[in-house]
C-alpha cells in the first residue's frame, strides 16, 4: 500500500496537540454562511494537515471542512475533519477529534480518529483488523440492552423522530467519537444524522473493521464518488453490529408533521 499508516497516526497525534495546546479554550468561534460553528483553530489545523499530506502525497487529492477540494479524481482522495465537535470545542467539552480518512478508487481504505483530550487513537485499514491505540476492538455483540447499555444519537434527533430504546441514549457531540465508541464495543449502535463526508469518511472504516455496519435509516446511501460531491448524507444512518441495527431501526419512528 502506498500510504504509510503509522505516519498518517503521527500526523493526527501532532494535530491533536497542537489543537489541545495552542487553542483548546483559547479561541472565539464564529458563524459560516450555514450557521454552523468555526474557530481559526479549524483552519489552521486543515491546512497543516494538508501541508503534510500533500508533501509526502503530492499526487493524492484532498477535500476538508474549512478549504475548497483538489483532485476528487485522483486514486487516492483524503477526507479530512480538522476538529469533528466543533462546538463541543468551542464549549471546553473533551469529545471531539481529528479525523483523517483516505479513499482508494472511490472506496474507503484508511480511517484514523484521534481525541486528544482522551489521547485516544483509533485507526483501521479495511479489510484489516481495528484498533483503539494499539489494542484490537470489535463491535459489541447484538444481545439484547440493558438498563445501563446505551447508544449514542445526534443533538437535534428528538426534532424529527422519537426513539423507544430500551437502555440510554448519549449525545457525544462528535460524529467521529460515536463512530469509535461503536467500534471499541462501548456504545452499543449509534444514529448519525445527516453528516457530511469529512464527518464520517474516517469513523466508517473503523466501525466496519471492528465488526459493524453502516445502515440508511431510510431510503440509500449514495456511492462514495458521489459523496464526495454531494458531501452531505442523504438520510441519518445507524451502526453498529448488523442485528443491533436492524433492533434500532425497528425502535425509530418519524415524527408526523
Amino acid at each position: 500500500m502506498e500510504i504509510d499508516v503509522a505516519l498518517v497516526r503521527v500526523w493526527a497525534q501532532r494535530a491533536g496537540e497542537l489543537l489541545l495546546h495552542s487553542y483548546f479554550n483559547r479561541v472565539i468561534p464564529e458563524r459560516k454562511l450555514d450557521t454552523s460553528v468555526v474557530t481559526m483553530a479549524d483552519r489552521a489545523i486543515e491546512d497543516w494537515l494538508r501541508e503534510q499530506i500533500l508533501a509526502h502525497y503530492p499526487h493524492h487529492g484532498v477535500i476538508g471542512e474549512e478549504r475548497g477540494p483538489i483532485g476528487l479524481e485522483r486514486e487516492y482522495v483524503w477526507v479530512i475533519d480538522p476538529i469533528d465537535g466543533t462546538s463541543s470545542f468551542v464549549a471546553g467539552l473533551p469529545m471531539w477529534a481529528v479525523s483523517i480518512g483516505v479513499l482508494w478508487r472511490g472506496e474507503p481504505l484508511i480511517g484514523v480518529i484521534y481525541l486528544p483530550v482522551l489521547r485516544d487513537c483509533y485507526w483501521a485499514i479495511a479489510g484489516e483488523a481495528a484498533f483503539w491505540n494499539d489494542t484490537p476492538i470489535h463491535v459489541a455483540p447484538p444481545e439484547p440492552p440493558s438498563p445501563n447499555d446505551w447508544i449514542a444519537i445526534p443533538s437535534t434527533f428528538h426534532r424529527a423522530y422519537t426513539i423507544h430504546y430500551p437502555g440510554k441514549v448519549r449525545v457525544l457531540g462528535s460524529v467521529a467519537a460515536d463512530c469509535c465508541y461503536v467500534a471499541r464495543g462501548k456504545a452499543q449502535a449509534a444514529i448519525i444524522g445527516r453528516a457530511k463526508v469529512w464527518d464520517v469518511a474516517a469513523g466508517w472504516v473503523i466501525v466496519q473493521a471492528a465488526g459493524g455496519v453502516v445502515c440508511p435509516l431510510e431510503g440509500t446511501l449514495p456511492d462514495w464518488s458521489t459523496l464526495l460531491h454531494t458531501v452531505r448524507l442523504p438520510t441519518p444512518v445507524v451502526i453498529g453490529h448488523a442485528e443491533q441495527v436492524q433492533r434500532v431501526c425497528a425502535w425509530v419512528r418519524r415524527i408526523s408533521v
